[in-house]
């Protein structure tokens, strides 16, 4: 009895274990889930670098943001609402809010955090989209001194109220695309021909205005944790795009007299090519058939926004087609050529530093015109045999840290086996060990320091790789053929006589008269035996 007891009594127990486990719950990764939290043995080598320092997007940090910034999410969607006419704004506002209302599941499923379960309504009750705005969420209100301000205030929210709420985060997602919308508009609209007319527009902005302070948003924009899909914010962006109004002094004079406010998009006032048959009056703008032009925005893609807002760091003017997010987008600026093929070669095993490296002979010469991420051996030209191993530029500046951590935390979570910036950033580390590799490395211009000490350089490469797990690597053929080089008794030899004898023209000279010397003196030592 006492067994059956004691068994009856297991069975109840662990029924009541079960029952703790939701349905919802499951050891599989949603499809969609792309915005990860960073491994916390990554993020303990370097917090500051995953943490936004202005400007807080999504989730994750939202409690953390202050109260600046959120004024001046809510000036920059009063702002972007002037863009529309205004008998379309509230019908925008409602179609807005009911798209992300809409997709809420899906945009949860984004990411990694186990809070968004609890975002979920516990009554499982759906709340009508018309909630959203009816207790004044969009509409303008008095405060004290008579100055009109926004609503859709977020600031008495934290991170329970947020979960708790599903308005609030309907708002959250809402308030920072909006926000980006009008951060990449007003970037645009400021790098435009008419540069003196746009200076004097936004001169007083709060974020363009300032150079340093535009740059550390991006910053911020580009952190793993600090992101919103992709996807939804093209989705909204489509909605509002064909009714913004932007500089029409830009495009060409017409004798038409439509203006931009009427309900047809102001592109309708343009003369079309010849033999055009589109019609402006349609959902589509009909702007393929339009005179090029620099401000025709309804033309523009959030793509495009976003590939301009991000420019500096596309130097081979990519545009990718579906990322994921801004992290996702800047690493795709820094593929190879051909990132189909993922690297599927071993570890990379590199036994000797740079230093060791160049005692042996090898060389490291600057690819110009190549990006940091396309570095190879050329065996095909058999150029490590020849003792030179070219390598693209790389610029090390305040940036580089926070920008290689986030790419890196990125492929950790998400392209494990497609992990080309962490084989990168691996084998750049087997290559500097001390303060002496990375000054031979800035010495030969593969390394632009713009850090500081080189011993900073030499700190920085070190720390990048504490956490990260490497699974294959596409540079491991290279470090073989130095292993090779290296381990070469002959190439060592070759490079100690050069050193030592052929350091410079004048020993150099020196040893070739000493050569000659010593073989005359030979030779007269011969002939005096004969």
């Amino acid at each position: 009895m006492a067994g059956g007891s004691g068994s009856a009594s297991t069975s109840i127990d662990i029924e009541g274990l079960l029952k703790d486990f939701p349905d919802r719950m499951r050891t599989t990764l949603p499809e969609e889930l792309c915005i990860y939290h960073v491994p916390v043995d990554i993020r303990q080598v370097n917090k500051d670098a995953y943490t936004p320092q202005v400007i807080c997007i999504g989730p994750i940090h939202q409690k953390n943001e202050n109260q600046v910034m959120k004024e001046l999410k809510r000036r920059y969607f009063k702002q972007f609402l002037d863009r529309l006419p205004v008998e379309k704004q509230k019908p925008v506002r409602e179609d807005l809010v009911e798209t992300i209302t809409g997709r809420v599941d899906k945009i949860r499923k984004c990411y990694e955090d186990a809070a968004y379960e609890l975002c979920k309504d516990p009554k499982a009750c759906e709340l009508k989209i018309h909630n959203c705005y009816e207790d004044a969420a969009f509409e303008p209100r008095k405060d004290p001194k008579g100055c009109e301000v926004e609503i859709l205030d977020c600031s008495e929210d934290d991170s329970s109220k947020r979960c708790e709420d599903p308005k609030v985060f309907w708002k959250m997602i809402l308030w920072d695309a909006v926000f980006i919308f009008e951060l990449f508009l007003k970037n645009r609209e400021f790098d435009q021909e008419d540069r003196k007319k746009n200076k004097d527009k936004y001169k007083y902005d709060y974020i363009i205005a300032k150079p340093w302070l535009q740059s550390a948003v991006q910053r911020d924009l580009i952190l793993l944790e600090n992101q919103l899909p992709f996807w939804i914010l093209d989705d909204l962006y489509g909605i509002v795009s064909k009714y913004i109004i932007t500089c029409c002094s830009c495009l060409p004079k017409t004798d038409s007299s439509c203006r931009p406010e009427t309900d047809k998009t102001f592109c309708s006032c343009l003369p079309p090519k010849t033999g055009c048959s589109c019609q402006p009056e349609t959902d589509k703008t009909c702007c393929s058939c339009l005179p090029e032009t620099d401000c025709c925005f309804p033309c523009i893609t959030f793509l495009e926004l976003t590939c301009t807002f991000f420019e500096m760091y596309n130097e081979k003017k990519n545009s990718p087609d579906k990322p994921l997010h801004f992290t996702d987008l800047v690493r795709s600026f820094y593929l190879p050529e051909d990132p189909s093929t993922p690297p599927s070669s071993p570890i990379i095993e590199l036994h000797r530093a740079t230093s060791r490296l160049d005692q042996a002979g090898i060389k490291f010469k600057p690819k110009k015109n190549e990006y940091f991420i396309n570095i190879r051996s050329w065996t095909e030209d058999d150029s490590i045999k020849k003792g030179e191993l070219h390598v693209p530029i790389l610029v090390i500046d305040d940036h580089t840290d926070c920008i290689f951590r986030n790419l890196m935390a990125l492929e950790q979570c998400h392209y494990p086996y497609e992990a080309f910036i962490c084989g990168y950033v691996i084998f750049l580390d087997c290559l500097v060990d001390t303060k002496e590799d990375a000054d031979l490395l800035i010495e030969s211009g593969v390394i632009s320091n713009k850090l500081g000490e080189s011993d900073d350089v030499a700190k920085l490469i070190n720390k990048l790789c504490i956490g990260m797990v490497e699974v294959s690597s596409c540079y491991s053929n290279i470090a073989t053929d130095l292993n090779t080089y290296y381990g070469s008794w002959f190439n060592t030899s070759k490079a100690y006589l050069r050193r030592q004898y052929f350091k410079n023209v004048w020993i150099g000279t020196g040893t070739v008269v000493g050569l000659i010397v010593l073989l005359i003196t030979l030779g007269n030592f011969v002939r005096s035996f004969f």
